[in-house]
C-alpha cells in the first residue's frame, strides 16, 4: 500500500530535499518504520526517547491529527496522504 508523505521545506533534508517521499504500511506505524528504513535516523528526529510523537512534531493522517485519531495504529489505504508538521518557535 504506498501511502504519500507531503513534507514542508523546513524537513526537506530529512528525506533528502525532497518535498514528497512514499511509504508502505497497514498502519502509520508501520509506514513510518518503513520511512525509517528508507531515510536512516527519521524516526529518531520524530520520537522521544520513551517512543512518543516529539512534541516539536504534529503528524496528520488525511489532515486529521493523529492524536485524534487511533495514533499509530491508525490504519493507512492506498492513495492516504501523511503530513509532519514541525511547530515554529520564534521569539
Amino acid at each position: 500500500m504506498s501511502v504519500s508523505v507531503i513534507i514542508p521545506c523546513s524537513l526537506k533534508n530529512w528525506f533528502g530535499d525532497s518535498e514528497q517521499a512514499f511509504c508502505e504500511g497497514e498502519t502509520i506505524g508501520e509506514c513510518i518504520d518503513d520511512l525509517d528504513n528508507k531515510f536512516p535516523g527519521f524516526k529518531s528526529k520524530v520520537f522521544d526517547e520513551k517512543g512518543e510523537i516529539n512534541r516539536s512534531v504534529m503528524i496528520f493522517l488525511d489532515g486529521q491529527n493523529l492524536q485524534l485519531l487511533n495514533g499509530l495504529a491508525s490504519t493507512v489505504k492506498d492513495g492516504d496522504e501523511v503530513s509532519i508538521i514541525p511547530f515554529a518557535a520564534g521569539g
